[in-house]
């Protein structure tokens, strides 16, 4: 999948940061907001519904217009049309932070030849200047020798944790594009959603293990999907 692409290339590059060693920290004040800002961000939802959720009951002032369509004041980190369907990308961080410690990427669509743009793909990556990786980092310390093997369940990835759980995540990401495919698509069967949530694991080397696990229907949890040693 592109979202698992996408978290291991991240990967790469947090690798390469040097940064200071430290330990797993309770969650901030910063990440305890963007994470409930994400659970309320609803697939589907229009850029103005959006708006208020991130900015509040002043939310119409970070909106402007584009030709028809209502889209956000900042500049897009990207934009395309394709076959009559535009697409527009946003990030939402502090700006002014040198290390920011929250980052919210939002995906919005429309359908075919429309002008509203509706919310389809949302992730939401939590940093920490503190740790070796770059990433917030879970609790929970891989054992020594242990193999994580993709299709792992997420109880299977449990059994080879200290502690109970998985502990903290890094990333969540959400893709649900049922709101701008069209009805012949989704009677079909073939609605787009997926979602996967990403960890990094402290082992018994100073190497970390980053794993990111999808949502699996059929099974009703989340298996592992990729991984890789930061």
């Amino acid at each position: 999948m592109k979202t698992t692409f996408a978290k291991l290339t991240l990967a790469t590059l947090i690798a390469g940061s040097t940064l200071i060693a430290g330990t797993a920290e309770a969650a901030t004040t910063t990440e305890t907001k963007a994470t409930t800002q994400y659970n309320a961000l609803t697939p589907g939802m229009t850029i103005a519904q959006a708006a208020k959720v991130i900015y509040g009951k002043d939310y119409k002032k970070q909106l402007t217009k584009k030709g028809s369509s209502t889209v956000l004041k900042q500049k897009a980190e990207a934009t395309s049309t394709s076959q009559g369907q535009k697409t527009t990308l946003y990030s939402i961080y502090d700006r002014k932070a040198d290390f920011p410690s929250a980052m919210t990427t939002l995906m919005f669509m429309t359908k075919k030849n429309d002008s509203v743009y509706r919310l389809t793909t949302k992730s939401l990556d939590l940093y920490r200047g503190t740790t070796t990786s770059g990433a917030r980092e879970s609790k929970m310390k891989l054992a020594k020798g242990a193999k994580i093997k993709t299709g792992m369940t997420e109880k299977q990835l449990d059994a080879l944790l200290s502690g109970k759980g998985l502990g903290e995540w890094t990333g969540l990401d959400t893709i649900d594009l049922t709101s701008v495919q069209t009805k012949q698509e989704l009677e079909l069967g073939l609605a787009i959603k997926v979602k996967s949530k990403t960890y990094v694991f402290p082992t018994a080397t100073k190497t970390k293990k980053l794993v990111i696990l999808d949502y699996n229907a059929k099974k009703k949890t989340y298996v592992v999907s990729g991984q890789a040693s930061l």
